[in-house]
Parts: structure tokens; C-alpha cells; sequence
């Protein structure tokens, strides 16, 4: 099984026997658009790579307010856990291909490999690191903003038909579930951007950014 590059950044330095047990243990599964790769607090029984499509990270509380956490592109690892269950939700937007490393061979390995948990350890920052971004831009930036946040963060996936147009399969609402708004607000800052000349609305599902330093600039979450 040929894998992509992106498994590099887990199989990095460990022994061709461990990945080799690590692929015969894999399964592909495929995901309709909107069908639940997995329901927030079911028993967590795998680890997953997003190898093509976009799906979206939620999760609810017990009152059924929803925050969506944030939307996977191929090569994002999902799943990472320290519980018996997930703590979050995870729906395909699109049709989607994941591949499942099954949790106990998964974790029996990267016991027996200090290369693999070190890999798993570093991915797992990332992911952390993502959230820490996420917290900053939802409390401090006003929300033309934030929805350069968003469009700087697909931008710089690399995933469009070119490096400033930007493919939205996700809802307003899931728009604004992410970026902490309400959908009104989130329609009244996209106008506010194509106004100023920053992005054009090409469709429903695609922004062109006529100016992307600008965007980008709104957008940063960087110190510096």
C-alpha cells in the first residue's frame, strides 16, 4: 500500500516492521457528504487520516449549543485522544476517504516505539497549537476578521484551484459556529470585505481574494 506523503510526518524515523504492522491494520472507509465518521462521546476505537475530502470537527453540550472546533483537509490526523471516548463529533462536508488505524494496534505499537509516540506526541501539539490560534482569533478579532482568519486558514492548505481562490463546502452557520457569530453577522462581514475590494463571492461555495496580503493581515494570528 503506496501512502501519501503527509504519513511521513507519522512514520518519520520508525521501523519498517511497526509501519508495516501499522498498514496491514488499516482500513479505507469512505463517507458520504454529512454522514458522522464517529458521534461525540461513542467509544473511541480508532485513529484517523483524512487522505481526501473535508469534514468538519463539532462538538455540543448538553443544552445543544453547537461549537464547531475546526475542518479537516487530507493529510490531518483525527481522533488523537487520552480518553476511551471521544470528546467531539466528526461529519464529512464532502464525499471523504479516511483512513482507520484501529486504537489498541495502534496504541500496542506506539508503546513498543519511542519514534512513533514521539511522531504522535508532535502531531498531536499541532493540533493543539491550532486550537490555541482558534481561542485567540475568537477573542480578539471583530468579525470581519475572524472571517479572514477562516479564509486565511484554507488559503494556506493549498487546497483550491489556485492560491487565492478558496472553496467553502462548509454552511454559514457552520461558518459561524466556528468563528463564534451568528449567521447574520457572519453574511454582514463577508459584504463588509467585498465592499472594501478584499474578496470577490464567485458562488455560494467560493471567495476569491482580490487582495490577499490585506486578508491575510486581517487575519494573523501571529505576534509578529
Amino acid at each position: 500500500m503506496a501512502l501519501a506523503d503527509y504519513y511521513q510526518r507519522l512514520f518519520a524515523d520508525v521501523d519498517d516492521a511497526i509501519v508495516a504492522q501499522l498498514e496491514q491494520a488499516s482500513m479505507l472507509r469512505t463517507l458520504e457528504p454529512h454522514a458522522y465518521l464517529f458521534d461525540q462521546y461513542s467509544e473511541a476505537r480508532g485513529v484517523y487520516v483524512l487522505e481526501a475530502g473535508v469534514i468538519m470537527i463539532e462538538r455540543s453540550s448538553a443544552a445543544g449549543r453547537r461549537q464547531i472546533l475546526g475542518f479537516s483537509y487530507p493529510g490531518d490526523f483525527v481522533g488523537l485522544t487520552h480518553n476511551d471516548f471521544f470528546e467531539y463529533s466528526v461529519q464529512s462536508l464532502t464525499q471523504a476517504q479516511v483512513r482507520e488505524f484501529p486504537i489498541a494496534e495502534f496504541s500496542r505499537l506506539s508503546d513498543s516505539s519511542p519514534e512513533l509516540k514521539s511522531n504522535i506526541n508532535r502531531i498531536g501539539g499541532g493540533v493543539f497549537s491550532h486550537a490555541i490560534d482558534q481561542v485567540f482569533a475568537l477573542g480578539q478579532k471583530k468579525a470581519h476578521e475572524r472571517v479572514c482568519y477562516l479564509l486565511t486558514e484554507i488559503r494556506n492548505r493549498g487546497v483550491g484551484p489556485d492560491e487565492n481562490t478558496v472553496e467553502l463546502p462548509m454552511t454559514r452557520q457552520d461558518i459561524a459556529d466556528y468563528l463564534g457569530l451568528t449567521m447574520e453577522t457572519v453574511s454582514r462581514a463577508i459584504r463588509r470585505l467585498r465592499n472594501d475590494g478584499l474578496i470577490d463571492i464567485e458562488s455560494s461555495q467560493t471567495v476569491r481574494l482580490t487582495d490577499p496580503e490585506r486578508v491575510m493581515h486581517l487575519g494573523s494570528v501571529s505576534g509578529n
